[in-house]
């Protein structure tokens, strides 16, 4: 019996340069399809030949630079059907960081290779800009996912290392409204993480895409807090149970809507990590308040020792974004 057989290319994901100088090699793309669009260095595993190997082959022929496989941080697998119009193909990427941006030479399918700052970039090509959001993730060391090595360098978007007492605020936001907006005006703190990940009884959302998404959340919070960017982009749900309880942090503080809040005690083995939060902030919803003390209580059962907030009522409580983002789906 004979089986589907999917394409398998790698990337290349080179970074160099510290916080807002942070730049990135790309190339502009020569070919369709996104001829004139920018896209990270690679192409398709020739037979038998590994992928890392591949990465290395494709970024020397497509910008002339030579990487060292001992650096390389392998990557999320991607998978997903869309992300190339040229059929089902996989991409295994790598991310490598360069103490010195060597100068490139553009050959092969790249109509020009150059370091760009990753401040001037809007989108790139497939799904690069998902890759390269998993790829700053690296090197947020307080993180789950983080590279050890990589930890220590200030990535663009990243907060000072010296971050004592983050406040998270985890969700889709797709779209952002004016009631995530009355969320962080009620906890306004300068440490404030704003973390867009994908609910799993969601659908996966489909971005443009992911890099144009943190860029545009960025602003969203410019000059009120940052942006985590590991979760946009991914191919698999990234539920805040899932990654909240395994913050390195000295202090913990999570800012959440109030129906999030009394859905608390079913989410992932909450018991066994709640009291690990040292502060929650919770903002009204549409819950009842027969609801909301029901969760306080399982909390204070829980958490004894963490502090609970709990805020004024605003005057858009009644948004939610899946109602906002059906209105506009097509039947």
């Amino acid at each position: 019996m004979a089986y589907p057989q999917p394409s398998l290319t790698a990337d290349a994901l080179i970074l160099t340069g510290m916080g807002a100088q942070m730049q990135i090699l790309v190339i502009e793309r020569a070919r369709e399809p996104y001829a004139g669009q920018l896209a990270l260095p690679g192409g398709f595993v020739d037979p038998n030949e590994h992928p890392l190997a591949a990465s290395i082959r494709e970024c020397l022929e497509e910008t002339g630079l030579v990487l060292d496989a001992r650096t390389a941080v392998p990557l999320s697998l991607r998978s997903r059907a869309g992300r190339d119009p040229r059929g089902w193909t996989l991409s295994q990427p790598y991310l490598f960081y360069l103490d010195q941006p060597l100068p490139p030479k553009a050959g092969d399918d790249a109509r020009r290779a150059e370091w760009v700052p990753l401040a001037e970039i809007q989108r790139f090509a497939f799904d690069h800009g998902a890759i390269v959001c998993e790829g700053l993730s690296k090197f947020w060391g307080f993180m789950p996912g983080h590279e050890p090595r990589l930890s220590e360098i200030q990535a663009f978007g990243q907060p000072s290392p010296t971050l004592q007492s983050p406040i998270f605020f985890g969700g889709t936001f797709n779209p952002w409204h004016a009631g995530h907006e009355a969320c962080i005006q009620a906890w306004p703190d300068p440490e404030l993480i704003l973390v867009p990940d994908q609910n799993p009884n969601k659908p996966l959302t489909d971005l443009e895409c992911a890099f144009a998404a943190y860029r545009h959340f960025q602003k969203i919070i410019a000059q009120r807090g940052c942006v985590y960017p590991g979760f946009l982009g991914r191919e698999t749900p990234n539920p805040t149970a899932h990654w909240l309880p395994y913050v390195l942090s000295p202090s913990r503080r999570f800012l959440l809507g109030a129906d999030s809040f009394v859905q608390l005690s079913q989410w992932f083995e909450a018991d066994s990590w709640v009291d690990d939060i040292a502060e929650w902030g919770v903002v009204p919803r549409n819950v009842s308040s027969s609801e909301l003390e029901a969760a306080c209580q399982w909390l204070r059962l829980h958490a004894p020792n963490a502090q609970l907030r709990l805020f004024d009522h605003h005057a858009f409580e009644h948004l939610s974004s899946t109602a906002l983002r059906q209105r506009h789906e097509p039947a």
